[in-house]
């Protein structure tokens, strides 16, 4: 996703009040809606995790129709 995290701590105020809060808060949300609306088809590929090293598909080692040897 982000590499925000890696890049730098965010330190919320401790002295904001319930209501500064809740307006960050919604700035946030209206921004992510903003965000969301804009580019809502590019998103999601990015969004998906795609593996680094992607597990091998194991292959059948015998055919449903077989008969079994037992």
């Amino acid at each position: 996703m982000s590499t925000l995290s890696r890049s730098f701590t965010l330190q919320l105020p401790a002295d904001w009040t319930p209501e500064q809060a809740l307006a960050v808060y919604d700035l946030l949300n209206n921004l992510t809606e903003a965000l969301w609306h804009l580019y809502e088809v590019s998103l999601p590929e990015l969004l998906t995790p795609t593996p680094v090293h992607p597990e091998p598909i194991q292959p059948d080692l015998f055919d449903f129709d077989d008969p079994l040897s037992f």
